[in-house]
């Protein structure tokens, strides 16, 4: 049996979908293409390469709204304000993205014969630092100009010899590994230059930060510089993968080949003012039975892609969601303990199975009056079969919450010892909330998050009589709260009558 609350929400008109001309949509779609051309012509310096399907990226967006929109009048809305978000993105100092590009040499594209692979590793390195340690000596040397001679400094003899003892480079190759994990993969093979011991290591170093920002914004050279590293590592083992991209297509190949090499933990982030990065399915497979941690920002996951994620990776444990679309109806992995949902817009209803899970997160923005939040939408969940959860955040704003399990007469959530909860909790005179406490038995910690003052449809509090709850560990209890909020008095009071062992109440306004 299923009991569902229903939080509010935009009801959605019937068959406008069906009725809108193909022309409105192919205007959208053409007013998007042209607002990220504009973004990317602020950030390229070489115009003619894209490195991105613009056309898709543009139908995508579209489609996106599409499906979100509750009506022809909203759907238009939203595109109209999608579209003047674009319009006014301006890199944050476009003098400095035009003039001042760090010249990092890269790679030469290979020739119809290969070399072979140490003659490849060793001149991708000395061509990947030739301009780079001549960048680099034009910013350090107007600097050394105004150093004082430090030459009577310099000790001689013995006392020098003892100075200039390379003792790292004696190292045991995994201790050199983990110095290098906490470098930008730039740097990292910048270290083939310190002497012939560190020449190879970069080649296989375990760990790759591939940052955008570190190449300040030039995507046809961060593009260059990852594909050489990728090709020069060969079929070598990669634990991590920390990758930070702009709108480059081919980061579906890097994130597959950081799988293909039995990598442990990935990160991806697409740069923020960017549309979400679609995973490809037919290039990333996700078929990984190494792959613990997963992090995922601004990016579009859809069904067949996640399917995997449930069902083809027994090891994952911890999974991060932000910024993203997520087109998937269900989160069903066996091995996971960690689910965080940040700021994302769940287009389908939402099951969330996750027998180990010991922690969730699901947060929305607090504020959703702002550009950022023009495509987020209140999202349907069901939680199912969350025995084990020790810590659950249910911030995000929700149109519909369902309990599956509850007329079975156990506690669904047994081990629940912090709780926290949004605006939607208030819901059908406070039904979600007395669920969760009167199936949380150890329940010790709860936080609630009322609404801020852009945010519409406020629960109400129709009456308080005949609400009774034992929460016999309710030892704290948090509200976050607007100022002269009438509801929390009703709260206080109730919490008070029926958690004999709560200890203290705190009231905090925004």
């Amino acid at each position: 049996m299923e009991v569902v609350f229903d939080g509010g929400g935009v009801v959605e008109a019937d068959n406008w979908r069906s009725q809108i001309m193909i022309g409105n949509r192919l205007f959208y779609v053409s007013k998007f293409f042209w607002a990220l051309v504009r973004i990317l012509s602020q950030y390229d310096q070489h115009q003619h390469e894209t490195l991105i399907d613009l056309p898709e990226v543009a139908a995508r967006l579209e489609q996106r709204i599409f499906v979100i929109a509750a009506n022809l009048v909203d759907y238009n809305d939203k595109a109209s304000k999608r579209l003047t978000y674009l319009e006014t993105i301006v890199p944050h100092d476009r003098v400095k993205l035009r003039t001042s590009l760090f010249q990092l040499a890269l790679p030469e594209k290979m020739e119809q014969k290969q070399p072979s692979r140490p003659q490849m590793i060793e001149s991708s390195a000395e061509m990947l630092l030739r301009q780079s340690s001549s960048d680099e000596q034009n910013k350090i040397n107007p600097a050394r100009r105004n150093l004082p001679e430090v030459s009577s400094c310099v000790p001689s003899g013995k006392q020098m010899k003892s100075c200039c003892d390379d003792r790292i480079s004696f190292l045991h190759e995994s201790i050199l590994h983990h110095i290098m994990s906490f470098m930008p993969a730039r740097d990292v093979v910048r270290t083939s230059v310190l002497s012939p011991r560190w020449r190879p290591l970069w080649t296989s170093a375990p760990c790759l930060d591939i940052n955008i920002d570190h190449f300040n914004m030039d995507r046809v050279k961060f593009n260059e510089f990852a594909e050489s590293l990728f090709l020069c590592r060969g079929i070598d083992t990669l634990d991590i993968l920390r990758l930070h991209s702009f709108a480059i297509s081919a980061a579906n190949f890097w994130i597959d080949h950081a799988i293909n090499r039995k990598a442990k933990s990935i990160e991806f982030t697409e740069y923020k003012i960017w549309e979400p990065f679609y995973l490809n399915p037919g290039i990333i497979k996700f078929h990984s039975s190494y792959l613990r941690s997963l992090k995922l920002t601004n990016v579009i996951l859809v069904t067949c892609i996640f399917h995997r994620l449930n069902h083809a990776c027994p090891s994952l444990e911890n999974l991060q969601l932000a910024d993203s679309t997520l087109e998937l109806p269900e989160i069903s992995s066996r091995s996971l303990k960690t689910l965080e949902i940040i700021d994302c817009s769940v287009v389908k209803h939402l099951l969330i199975r996750t027998h180990k899970l010991v922690s969730l997160r699901f947060e929305g923005s607090r504020c959703r009056c702002t550009s950022k939040s023009i495509l987020l939408t209140p999202s349907a969940v069901t939680l199912c079969d969350l025995s084990n959860a020790e810590s659950i955040e249910l911030s995000a704003s929700v149109r519909q919450v369902a309990f599956d399990g509850v007329s079975t007469g156990r506690s669904m959530f047994i081990n629940l010892r912090s709780l926290s909860l949004g605006e939607w909790c208030l819901s059908n005179n406070l039904s979600p909330i007395l669920c969760f406490l009167r199936h949380s038995p150890l329940l010790e910690k709860l936080n609630l998050k009322l609404k801020l003052d852009c945010e519409k449809d406020e629960q109400t509090i129709q009456t308080a009589r005949g609400i009774s709850f034992a929460a016999e560990h309710l030892e704290k209890v948090t509200i976050y709260c607007t100022e002269g909020d009438a509801r929390v008095p009703v709260l206080v009071n109730i919490l008070r009558i029926n958690a004999r062992s709560l200890d203290r109440i705190d009231v905090k306004t925004y």
